[in-house]
């Protein structure tokens, strides 16, 4: 049996969460992790049998729409429609460590490693059965959609991003 397509939890600091089988222990220098599952299928694979590099960018976009959804409350298309906001990204770097192949579960645990005005930085670690295979650091922009301007992150969106903030070593 394969398993499922993605699956969400959180990990408040200094916990312990079990899902799918893998135990994560959570350092105590952040605040909340968003963990997201997903099945690596035929359709993110190249002709060499691994994920072909661009559909990592693909993986973790899903991962960050489910972690604004779930995690900060606020779904994209709801910031987009009614709110008028949009978060494009406009700074990605990958650091890939091992391939994927069709059938492996990438899991990738978002964190926030800093907000600013408009701007929040993300990090994606993603990992299989407990194995690092990819990094990401992304900046994304908080963008009027009908002035295509940088505008200041929403109090509300901002305080539920700020639970998911890694807190530096000592300063707690």
């Amino acid at each position: 049996m394969l398993p499922p397509t993605r699956r969400n939890s959180f990990a408040p600091a200094n916990s312990r969460i079990q899902t799918d089988a893998h135990l994560i222990q959570v350092a105590g220098n952040m605040n909340r992790v968003f963990v997201h599952d997903q099945l690596i299928r035929f359709a993110h694979c190249d002709p060499a049998a691994i994920v072909y590099f661009p559909r990592f960018f693909d993986l973790a976009h899903s991962t960050m729409e489910d972690w604004l959804s779930e995690g900060v409350g606020i779904a994209l298309p709801e910031m987009i429609r009614q709110r008028r906001i949009g978060t494009p990204t406009v700074k990605i770097n990958c650091d890939f460590v091992k391939p994927l192949r069709m059938g492996d579960t990438l899991r990738f645990e978002l964190r926030v490693s800093r907000i600013g005005n408009a701007s929040v930085d993300i990090d994606y670690l993603g990992t299989k059965d407990g194995i690092k295979h990819l990094q990401i650091k992304q900046t994304i922009v908080f963008m009027n959609l009908d002035s295509v301007q940088a505008t200041s992150i929403p109090d509300d969106v901002r305080e539920k991003i700020k639970e998911f903030l890694a807190v530096p070593d000592g300063a707690r």
